[in-house]
């Protein structure tokens, strides 16, 4: 809402490369009608209907309406909504602080330095422990509301799991054009997917990247030592 998503003409910028990519203007008028306005709005409506259950269970005699169990399964979901406001306000106030450093060449943020708004992206906060903390927090909202209807049916599986795993699956597609597009704009962003990780964040920091090279400078002594004694050896 308030980068102006919701105004009339506006739309997701990663269309405008989408539209770049299929380079046929029919083919991107098929995309629109049967995906961009029908198939997300049904998944929409798929990823409720964990609601449903409860609302068939609450018509159960001889059914406690809310437990203990149920009370958890509501904070945990609510923890995601509060983690992604959060993953959000951190994102939105550097790129505002960025786009006021561009404007006037002065930090009106003194929680980033030059260096961070120069880079481009976010990396502190939330974002150095995930590159997308906003997007698991939303993946996980409704992950947990799909576990919760599992909970009150007593199942392992439902068929309202399906919005829940469609979600996730269009997460996929999206979160590599995302950073394809990051990627192209900002020179560092590279060495950011090697230390910080997509979803879930690593147990170290060290860089992809430099670990493979530290084995290789440590294999190739070895090696060397090998050759070494083979030659000795002859």
């Amino acid at each position: 809402w308030r980068k102006g998503g919701y105004q009339w003409g506006s739309e997701d910028y990663r269309w405008e490369i989408v539209r770049s990519k299929i380079n046929n203007r029919f083919v991107f008028f098929l995309f629109n009608i049967i995906f961009i306005s029908l198939m997300q709005s049904a998944h929409l409506l798929l990823i409720n209907t964990p609601t449903y259950i409860f609302l068939l269970r609450s018509q159960v005699p001889n059914v406690e309406p809310f437990t203990l169990p149920d009370v958890a399964f509501s904070r945990l979901t609510f923890f995601f909504i509060v983690l992604e406001y959060f993953a959000d306000q951190q994102q939105w106030q550097f790129h505002r602080a960025k786009k006021a450093y561009h404007e006037t060449a002065r930090i009106s943020d003194k929680q980033f330095s030059s260096e961070d708004l120069e880079r481009g992206f976010v990396v502190s906060g939330l974002w150095s422990l995930s590159r997308h903390p906003n997007f698991v927090a939303e993946q996980a909202i409704w992950l947990s509301l799909y576990a919760w209807s599992c909970f009150r049916t007593e199942t392992y599986l439902q068929w309202t799991g399906l919005g829940a795993l469609g979600y996730i699956l269009i997460f996929q597609g999206s979160t590599r054009l995302t950073e394809s597009i990051s990627a192209s704009k900002y020179p560092e962003y590279s060495d950011y997917q090697a230390r910080v990780g997509r979803f879930i964040p690593r147990l170290s920091a060290e860089p992809k990247a430099k670990r493979s090279a530290k084995s290789k400078a440590v294999k190739a002594p070895q090696q060397d030592g090998a050759q070494n004694e083979g030659k000795k050896s002859n």
